[in-house]
């Protein structure tokens, strides 16, 4: 159900090829995480997985120097694009210079993406699906009127992802992030590590952060309050889903003795009602010549 391993003339390091039930577990996930969250009144959003520099620097992603995990894209000498490592850049993007109304906020968006991250650092994490350069994830983002609403938001951001993981069966825990790991844009950011018995630690699955106002200044996203004035909205986002880090937890939480997985079962009915993942049996070969 997953290809690693010689794909040196495809893709090189940190891809990966999902089969038959491992593709079927992406897309279950993906349903699954995208069905309770929209239960949660949000609204779901396609988004473009290219988006011009500005936006990403505005979010407090670097698109340049030697860390960078951003890859890009050149169609012409005036049009540089960058491909996203998160929906939520895309969607802060839709808000973009807009002066929204108090009455139509808060607004909730899900978005589904494909993510695409460099992943320069050269670490033991570079074989296997915990840090690929391209993954689905199912990604949260809403604009607040105040800071108030923004941790109120950010709670249920949290409490929604909890639901999630306990929906799933996987043992996980939560982080309160200390300032010096919150990075530019986070006023206060959540991660949370499922328990993956394969690499007998803790792995991070999601995180979500309140950016208060930190973003909407780079991006002049404002909203008109009941006496006509102008503020800034604040921004939160949050992950669902990051479809390869959840596919690692379930495959090493749930594989039995045989070899065999049990599927949780808030995703049978998503896999056609499917109990069970089985080892493959190996059959031999058969080439005809072309």
């Amino acid at each position: 159900i997953l290809r690693v391993r010689n794909l040196g003339h495809l893709t090189g390091h940190r891809s990966y090829y999902l089969l038959g039930a491992g593709a079927e577990l992406e897309e279950a996930l993906v349903k699954y995480s995208l069905a309770k969250i929209l239960r949660e009144g949000f609204k779901c959003i396609s988004v473009p997985d290219a988006v011009r520099p500005v936006v990403f620097e505005a979010c407090g992603m670097n698109t340049s120097g030697l860390h960078t995990q951003v890859y890009h894209l050149h169609p012409d000498r005036h049009s540089e694009l960058c491909l996203t490592g998160t929906s939520e850049i895309s969607m802060a993007g839709y808000y973009m210079n807009r002066i929204l109304e108090h009455c139509d906020l808060p607004q909730k968006l899900a978005a589904v993406s494909r993510c695409y991250r460099a992943e320069t650092a050269h670490t033991a994490e570079a074989r296997g699906l915990y840090r690929v350069h391209q993954f689905t994830k199912v990604e949260m983002f809403a604009v607040t009127r105040n800071n108030i609403e923004s941790d109120q938001i950010h709670q249920q951001f949290l409490t929604i992802q909890k639901q999630l993981f306990s929906g799933l069966g996987l043992h996980f825990r939560v982080l309160d992030m200390p300032s010096e790991e919150l990075g530019a844009p986070a006023y206060r950011k959540f991660d949370i590590e499922a328990w993956m018995p394969g690499r007998d630690t803790y792995g991070e699955i999601s995180s979500t952060s309140n950016c208060t106002d930190y973003q909407s200044r780079r991006l002049n996203i404002k909203y008109r309050d009941k006496s006509n004035s102008e503020h800034f909205v604040g921004t939160v986002n949050g992950t669902a889903c990051a479809v390869p880090r959840m596919i690692i937890a379930i495959l090493e939480t749930y594989q039995q003795e045989d070899g065999s997985v049990e599927i949780p079962l808030a995703l049978q009915s998503y896999m056609r009602g499917q109990a069970v993942i089985t080892k493959p049996t190996r059959k031999p070969l058969h080439f005809t010549r072309f």
